[in-house]
């Protein structure tokens, strides 16, 4: 996890499945400010698909997606909060 990002939250949700990562992050996009990046690390194979859609319905955006070379594969995913 190298990179230029500066995380203002972290929210590891690996060992869960879906609607927990989406529920944990949505919880944790309330407390924050516009602008803030939260960062979720995820098990579930079908995260990214999951954020995908629920950003749709969002004013927040996925700036990143990559995979962590672990078993099981680890989504790390940083959303933008945007303005509500």
């Amino acid at each position: 996890m190298t990179d230029d990002l500066q995380i203002s939250c972290h929210l590891d949700t690996r060992g869960t499945r879906c609607p927990i990562p989406l529920l944990r992050a949505k919880q944790a996009l309330k407390t924050m400010q516009p602008g803030e990046l939260l960062e979720v690390l995820s098990t579930d194979p079908s995260a990214k698909g999951d954020f995908d859609a629920m950003l749709r319905h969002l004013p927040h955006e996925m700036v990143l997606h990559s995979q962590m070379a672990e078993t099981p594969v680890v989504d790390r995913i940083v959303i933008r909060k945007g303005a509500e």
